[in-house]
């Protein structure tokens, strides 16, 4: 299981501030960091070997907090069991399982990646914009 981090008050403070004086690239995790993705999101989104050792400086720094650990995939639920029917009866045969969607092909995970990229890089010139007015 991979685990989850979340911004804590001074990592929100210091996307607002810069004050801090991160680099760029702790400056850009700390960005996608919202509690909702786990360490491999991160590592696959971000692309870098340095993942871990900018989560734990961050960490350090008091800026985020490791909120949990992701859950793994659910399985498909289980059929409820009847409860024993009379003889007569026949019991009701479970319904067909829905097919699973299509694996996503490596042309569309590479075209959501950039559009993951250009976004954060589109908060990035917000920020400093809205910095330099």
């Amino acid at each position: 299981m991979s685990k989850l981090y979340s911004k804590t008050a001074k990592g929100q403070e210091e996307i607002k501030t810069r004050a801090g004086g991160l680099s760029q690239r702790m400056r850009q995790v700390l960005i996608f960091i919202d509690g909702k993705r786990s360490r491999d999101d991160l590592f696959g989104m971000l692309k870098g070997d340095d993942i871990d050792e900018l989560l734990s400086a961050l960490t350090a720094q008091g800026l985020i907090e490791a909120s949990g650990s992701a859950a793994p995939k659910p399985a498909a639920p289980a059929a409820p069991i009847p409860a024993a029917a009379p003889a007569a009866v026949a019991a009701p045969q479970p319904a067909p399982k829905a097919p699973p969607p299509p694996p996503q092909s490596a042309a569309e995970l590479e075209r959501k990646r950039r559009e993951e990229e250009e976004q954060a890089e589109l908060l990035m010139a917000r920020s400093f914009m809205g910095k330099m007015s």
